[in-house]
């Protein structure tokens, strides 16, 4: 009740939030000179990289991004490090303080990241990358792609789909000795935007000049980076997500009709028929019975007492179970309970009435083994001192059912032969014959309850084994490739930072990831000091008179994507005043973040989304593609390089990206 209440009154006041966002709409246009002159020169520098891809494409074909057979026990299973190489920069415990003031003129900023370099490390091509295509001649994967290339692919979120992207495509055979070499898709970062807001633009700004301010402490080289938790610590990293909170539910028993007691004999199983046909003759018996004596109660048990042997325990037993429906109370008025008969219902009303002590000690009885050694009298007092009172009738009737059904009556001897007392005695039945105690539950309810725990655990760890297989822990690569080696001399080095290229399969396919690392802090990790990924996310704060903004669902993705990539990043968030460009707030993500989010982030939808567009992508011919996704839109375009630019369905993209994007024209 009061969660409820805090959370309409949350909603609320996000309303509120957003109608003076609406009022102060001029504040989300603040940006300074320095930033828009940076922001301007790498859309500049950007626009040579567009000149160097095709100028025109045709329709080739559309795929929806909801496509395919969703998979909710998707994961991207890390393979193996290929390559890593360069240096990184290690930070402090703290690596930016708060309250610190970010550099506002060009100058400073340019003099450290050129508009130029920063161009660069957006758009370096993975065609051209010497590096990429020999390890893909090695290992052969389906897709090659950018960090950046599987941000934008993931950061797709419906049902409005709101960002707009276009991603370069290029599929070509690997070199190889094999007569079918395989292809690779080689998928590149994202094109800029057609129109970009001056809040992205001031966000590529401020990104800038937080690096500026991170506090460095030294400079080493990659291979002293832990990339990947220790398998101890696997479980809370965010790669794999639980999809299944309670895996003891068993979805295929149907419990919809518990509340129906009666049911017709027509509907019965096949082994409720059986057990109905070995109860016809104990109903003819108890016809018998009453017409000759009504109140034998005491007769009764006197013969039961002579009938608890060794060699007669299923024939009582027998007798207890065709009880089921039937009252054993010796005060119960049959005229008084007329009007329970006299319903609509298609199926006779059920009487339940108590058993009497007697006949409740006689079934324990045959349940454990009769012998005369005082071990085996002591064993039944103690089972019988820890059977917890009857007090719940409908229990001990499915209980009762259970029994009868696992039953052979083949097994059960006969009482016209086996117990010449059956011929004397009456029978426990009394009161109307009409009742028929024929099974009350339906076969599904049966089998449930026949199930014992042995069963359920064995069930239990094959469910398990079979969930990890599907989820993707089963690696793909060989063991040769496992254990094959990279000699950092074969390859060429970067100029300055560092790149990494790592190997992911998602379910059936190959993954092969380009990134890179900007700052490493270190860790205890198995007891020892280890240089873990540190990846800050600017976040540019307009209302910090209300505190800072949760995550939207694209920072989320861009975070947890730095997680799937290296399991062992440290994630912090520097939440700054687009007004003043100060660091209001420096906080760290802990590392169960992802199942607290607001924003409806969904990673298992975005995984399903990246494996349906890679799988179609892996059936195209070789050439040159363009992926580009349009606002709103919950399709994608596949475009192929064409030739000439008078023809229907031509998409220029170099008229399209002819000059610096400008802001939209509708807010």
């Amino acid at each position: 009740m009061i969660l409820n209440k805090v959370n309409q009154e949350v909603m609320q006041f996000m309303m509120y939030l957003q109608d003076v966002s609406r009022r102060c709409a001029e504040d989300y246009n603040i940006i300074s000179q320095g930033a828009l002159q940076y922001s301007e020169e790498v859309f500049r520098s950007w626009l040579g990289y567009i000149k160097t891809l095709p100028e025109v494409y045709q329709i080739h074909e559309l795929t929806s991004l909801t496509g395919g057979k969703f998979n909710p026990a998707l994961s991207l299973t890390f393979e193996k490090e290929l390559l890593h190489m360069g240096s990184v920069v290690m930070t402090g415990f703290r690596p930016v303080q708060s309250d610190t003031v970010l550099a506002s003129d060009y100058p400073t900023v340019s003099s450290h990241t050129p508009p130029a370099k920063k161009a660069k490390e957006l758009h370096t091509p993975l065609s051209n990358d010497s590096n990429a295509e020999r390890l893909c001649s090695s290992y052969e994967p389906h897709v090659c792609l950018t960090r950046d290339a599987l941000v934008q692919l993931l950061n797709n979120h419906g049902p409005d789909f709101r960002e707009e992207w276009e991603l370069p495509v290029l599929i070509k055979s690997n070199p190889s000795k094999d007569k079918n070499p395989r292809k690779t898709v080689f998928i590149d970062s994202p094109l800029p935007k057609s129109e970009v807001t001056l809040r992205e633009r001031n966000h590529i700004y401020h990104e800038q000049a937080l690096k500026l301010s991170v506090i460095r402490t030294e400079i080493k080289d990659v291979v002293h980076v832990m990339t990947e938790l220790p398998i101890s610590e696997q479980s809370e990293s965010g790669r794999t997500l639980s999809t299944l909170e309670n895996d003891s539910i068993d979805f295929e028993v149907d419990l919809s009709d518990l509340e129906t007691f009666g049911e017709n004999a027509s509907n019965k199983a096949a082994n409720v028929k059986k057990a109905k046909m070995n109860q016809d003759g104990a109903r003819v018996k108890s016809e018998k019975a009453i017409s000759q004596n009504k109140g034998s109660r005491k007769n009764e048990s006197t013969s039961l007492d002579e009938e608890l042997d060794s060699n007669q325990c299923e024939s009582v037993k027998d007798k207890v179970t065709q009880n089921v429906a039937t009252p054993l109370r010796k005060d119960f008025n049959w005229e008084n309970a007329s009007h329970l008969l006299s319903g609509d219902s298609d199926d006779d009303n059920l009487i339940i009435a108590d058993t009497s002590p007697k006949d409740d000690m006689q079934q324990k009885q045959c349940e454990t083994p009769s012998s005369s050694s005082p071990s085996s009298n002591t064993r039944s007092a103690k089972q019988k001192k820890k059977t917890p009172p009857s007090g719940d009738q409908l229990g001990e009737i499915l209980q009762m059912q259970t029994a009868m059904f696992t039953s052979n009556p083949s097994n059960v001897p006969s009482k016209s032969t086996n117990s010449p007392q059956d011929t004397s005695t009456p029978s426990r039945l009394s009161g109307p014959t009409h009742l028929h105690p024929t099974s009350l539950v339906k076969a599904c309810v049966s089998s449930y309850l026949e199930r014992n725990p042995s069963q359920e655990e064995e069930t239990g760890d094959a469910f398990h084994n079979v969930a990890a297989e599907s989820t993707g822990f089963k690696k793909l690569l060989s063991q040769d490739l496992q254990a094959a080696n990279e000699d950092e001399r074969d390859y060429e080095s970067p100029e300055e930072g560092n790149v990494f290229y790592k190997l992911y399969s998602l379910d059936k396919l190959m993954l092969m990831v380009r990134t890179s690392i900007d700052f490493t802090r270190t860790k205890k990790l198995d007891n020892q000091d280890r240089c873990v990924p540190l990846n800050i996310l600017p976040k540019l704060e307009y209302q910090l008179t209300y505190g800072v903004e949760c995550l939207s669902s694209s920072e989320a993705c861009q975070l947890w994507t730095e997680t799937l990539l290296h399991s062992s990043t440290e994630s912090f968030i520097a939440h700054i005043d687009a007004l003043t460009s100060r660091v209001a707030l420096v906080r760290k993500l802990p590392d169960n973040w992802i199942y607290n989010t607001s924003c409806g982030f969904k990673p298992s939808k975005s995984l399903n989304i990246l494996h349906h567009v890679l799988q179609k992508l892996t059936g195209l011919d070789e050439g040159q593609y363009l992926l580009r996704h349009k606002v709103g839109e919950p399709f994608v375009n596949i475009l192929k390089a064409a030739q000439g630019n008078g023809r229907q369905g031509v998409y220029n993209l170099q008229q399209i990206h002819s000059d610096i994007p400008p802001p939209p024209t509708l807010l």
